[in-house]
């Protein structure tokens, strides 16, 4: 039988200090995640994303998710221009080691109240930012999974599915309305969708119906240009061109939108609540809309 004198002792000298080496690594990587101060971060993460987005967030409970997540449950955001949106639950996943180096790195998932489906009414992604506060550089990226926008923009559409994917960057030292003026894309499906009646200033658009719509925007420095906007379904079929200069609030964003309109049998009966002149079912009509979106005027 050939032995080997020389080999074994020096491996188990070896195995002696890695076996130490490497245990004492995972002990305190289960320490400093252990000890690791959530409840500050939690406080500290609500605080700062109302100051950044200017939506008030409340969550009825916490709790601590493995390895590193905070989860948040039964939460409620309400907007300067919207109105409450439940969410059931929120969860976050914290880079450990980039938060003890003072950024922030966070995926996310958020789970709207009431879906049946597995997988459905979800919006997941990522937010990286400079430091804690929010202040510098950050990075927002995200997908819509079968959201139901009836649930989110209330009172306005009463039915709709949407899915898609979104991505924005902008620099919050650059003032109040920084991220207004960063850059993004967003490309998203919208199927059933009805949206109910307008009033916009002197305008007042029809409830309307949509079997799909796809849309796409680019935006750059306070101005999206659409890239892509067409829909189909019982009302006709459209399409858009042109670009949204975003303002705040909102509600002041300025259109400078030219959209074709080919009219089904339902739309040609709402044409004369849009200041149209009627118009036949198929026959295309093309026309601007330009000015703020709760004052936009409607010209041939």
């Amino acid at each position: 039988m050939m032995a080997w004198p020389s080999v074994w002792p020096e491996t188990l000298k070896l195995k002696g200090p890695l076996g130490w080496g490497l245990a004492s690594l995972a002990s305190f990587i289960l320490f400093l995640f252990l000890t690791f101060p959530y409840g500050p971060l939690q406080n500290r993460l609500l605080t700062e994303l109302q100051r950044a987005s200017g939506w008030e967030l409340r969550a009825a409970d916490w709790s601590v998710g493995f390895p590193a997540a905070i989860e948040w449950r039964d939460v409620v955001l309400s907007g300067p221009t919207t109105g409450a949106i439940p969410v059931d639950a929120v969860r976050t996943t914290i880079g450990v080691f980039q938060a003890i180096a003072g950024r922030l790195v966070i995926d996310y998932a958020v789970q709207l109240p009431g879906v049946v489906q597995a997988g459905a009414g979800r919006a997941t992604g990522s937010m990286t930012a400079a430091s804690w506060s929010l202040r510098g550089p950050i990075s927002v990226e995200g997908h819509l999974q079968q959201m139901d926008l009836a649930a989110v923009l209330k009172p306005y559409v009463s039915k709709g599915v949407i899915q898609g994917d979104f991505m924005h960057r902008w620099d919050s030292a650059q003032g109040a309305h920084a991220a207004l003026k960063g850059d993004g894309t967003v490309k998203v499906e919208v199927k059933d969708l009805a949206v109910e009646r307008i009033v916009a200033g002197t305008t007042t658009i029809p409830a309307l119906s949509f079997g799909r719509i796809q849309a796409a925007l680019a935006c750059r420095d306070a101005v999206c240009d659409v890239t892509e906007l067409k829909g189909d379904g019982i009302d006709g079929s459209f399409a858009v061109q042109g670009r949204v200069t975003l303002q705040q609030p909102l509600q002041q964003s300025l259109l400078d939108l030219t959209i074709t309109v080919i009219p089904g049998p339902g739309f040609a009966q709402k044409a004369a609540s849009l200041s149209l002149p009627p118009f036949p079912p198929g026959t295309p009509v093309t026309f601007k809309l330009a000015g703020p979106i709760m004052n936009a005027r409607v010209a041939l």
